[in-house]
């Protein structure tokens, strides 16, 4: 048997599709599984003993490409909705092909599961295996990194294990994230108690300069690899962050959480499997699932969540 799963969504989409790929190796021992995801899946997924990963990066004559390359599997299930996923899963000819109702062309599927967003993520893509029988589910997200290769990467960023909790205050959709003077804030108050490295990518360095005039903190931003960034989340005591990828590395690497949200919500299924979460109070909260702009003009919601109800939350949760 030969299995494909398609997720070209971001990074903490794939993420929290994980659970998907171990319940196919536990429940198909001698199946082969491949996976097709956004570049990054190389550094993300690589070392995942059995998995096949193919990267994709959404171009036209790549699109071609990668139909031939598909040919052969016997099963395909798609997380992700998009027109041209559907388009290239019918185009490949793999007989069994399982999404969801809400793809933007279900019909190319041949069992459509229906997409319920009163449940979590890992739930929802679990569900794709209903038409394989009974399997045995995994919902616990996963992320290969050795204790090796995690050590190699706390001892080069000169980091003590369990002696820190992560910060990332940035997202690749602004509305989702906090003020930075609400980061700032909280990173005072953490800072009292516990050492707080800062993450995010060189986009994020502007950001961060504002917020290192408001708050001490050990500065990470745009210092980090893809794998530096799994090694330093999996030796904290937590991550604290908006509704963004390094909530879901944290917790595949078996770390607490805590989700400060903004003009999205744990109802949309996203929040930490371990760790905690504070909904937003604003009265036009949420928006949507990727929110793209402020629905009112005046982007409420990502000042209307107060430090010290995240700091409550940050020391149950993080134990600081």
């Amino acid at each position: 048997m030969r299995f494909l799963i398609w997720q070209t969504a971001y990074l903490g989409d794939v993420v929290l599709t994980t659970p998907l790929i171990r319940t196919l190796q536990e429940s198909f021992p001698d199946a082969d599984i491949t996976f097709v995801g956004r570049p990054f899946i190389r550094n993300l997924l690589g070392g995942w003993e059995g998995l096949r990963l193919i990267p994709f990066s959404k171009g036209l004559l790549e699109s071609f490409r990668i139909v031939k390359i598909l040919k052969g599997n016997d099963v395909a299930l798609v997380p992700h909705r998009s027109l041209r996923t559907a388009l290239i899963i019918y185009a490949s000819r793999i007989p069994v092909r399982i999404g969801f109702d809400r793809s933007e062309l279900p019909l190319v599927f041949t069992h459509r599961i229906p997409h319920r967003w009163d449940l979590h993520e890992v739930e929802r893509n679990l569900r794709l295996t209903e038409p394989l029988g009974r399997v045995k589910l995994i919902r616990e997200p996963y992320l290969p990194i050795t204790a090796e290769e995690k050590e190699t990467i706390l001892k080069r960023f000169s980091l003590e294990e369990r002696s820190y909790v992560v910060v990332s205050p940035f997202s690749n959709f602004p509305l989702k994230e906090w003020s930075l003077d609400r980061w700032a804030e909280l990173i005072r108050s953490l800072g009292k108690t516990v050492d707080v490295v800062v993450t995010g990518t060189r986009r994020d360095l502007e950001k961060v300069r504002v917020l290192k005039n408001r708050a001490r903190f050990r500065d990470l931003v745009g210092e980090t690899s893809l794998r530096d960034l799994m090694g330093v989340i999996g030796g904290s005591r937590g991550v604290v962050s908006n509704d963004s990828s390094p909530v879901h590395i944290a917790n595949a690497l078996g770390v607490p959480a805590v989700t400060v949200y903004t003009s999205t919500s744990p109802d949309y299924g996203f929040y930490p499997v371990l760790g905690g979460y504070v909904r937003n109070p604003a009265p036009c909260s949420p928006c949507s699932p990727n929110p793209k702009r402020c629905k009112t003009g005046t982007k409420e919601c990502l000042r209307s969540v107060p430090a010290d109800l995240v700091l409550e939350v940050c020391k149950k949760v993080l134990k600081v």
